[in-house]
């Protein structure tokens, strides 16, 4: 497909206005192509292979080395990587851990209305939904519980004073 692509553009004057278009159709072109790749390794079932801890580490020192050949935006992003590192790559330590989060990021996305997930996005908000859950678990929230008032005998319904 990329070689298809390079094709075209070197058999393509180059009138700045024709070849802007091009680029646009042309970039259109190869998402839609990539997608398709995608949809179909997703209906095989066929997972990606992720790299060993190893390999990840010397595909970044690589990066790392050439910092200072990108854009600024790119060299922050690679720093922001670099402090996060232990944090992204935890998961390599555990034999089943799952490389994504998206089974959590799923459960919530599906089971919480908006406001509820914003508020489970810090730690106070994770321990009040582990309180909560817990609240459930016990039954808590299961039928109607008598008053303070009702447990002291303090209040009788329909009585006449």
């Amino acid at each position: 497909m990329l070689r298809r692509l390079e094709l075209e553009e070197i058999e393509m004057n180059q009138e700045e206005q024709a070849y802007k278009s091009w680029i646009k159709k042309a970039k259109k072109t190869f998402y839609k192509y990539v997608h398709e790749l995608e949809l179909a390794r997703r209906r095989n079932k066929e997972n990606l292979e992720l790299n060993s801890l190893e390999k990840a580490e010397e595909n970044f020192n690589e990066l790392m080395d050439q910092i200072n050949s990108f854009d600024e935006e790119i060299q922050k992003r690679l720093r922001m990587i670099n402090k996060h590192w232990m944090n992204l790559t935890a998961f390599q330590y555990f034999e089943s851990a799952p490389a994504t989060n998206n089974a959590v990021e799923n459960y919530y996305s599906t089971s919480l209305k908006t406001h509820r997930k914003k508020q489970f996005r810090t730690e106070r908000g994770i321990l009040y939904q582990m309180k909560l859950a817990s609240m459930k678990r016990a039954g808590m929230f299961e039928g109607i519980k008598p008053t303070l008032f009702e447990l002291f005998g303090l209040f009788r319904p329909f009585a006449i004073y």
